[in-house]
């Protein structure tokens, strides 16, 4: 009778050792995967990262031209047809080649 009770305590413990198993197999899976997804998405934010740094960078030196007064002039007239006193502005049409 006690070797009976020795298998089936041994069968219980093999039953907590295989759930035990299961258990972390899942917890480390499910962990690697939202890993991989935390990868994918800091790559995501350092690519959009550069992409804003590039387009203060743009935007820094339109700031800096448009400080100059020369700049803005040329800009108004070649952008908005803005025209000297007595001078007349003609916009021909872009050709398209």
């Amino acid at each position: 009778m006690a070797k009976k009770k020795k298998i089936k305590f041994k069968q219980l413990m093999g039953f907590v050792y295989l759930g035990l198993a299961v258990t972390l197999i899942y917890y480390f899976s499910i962990n690697a995967i939202r890993v991989v997804n935390e990868k994918k998405a800091y790559e995501d934010l350092l690519i959009k990262r550069d992409a804003l740094l590039l387009e203060k960078a743009n935007l820094t030196k339109e700031v800096e031209l448009l400080s100059d007064e020369d700049y803005v002039t040329r800009y108004a007239r070649d952008n908005y047809i803005f025209s000297k006193d007595g001078e007349q502005v003609v916009k021909l049409p872009e050709s398209s080649k």
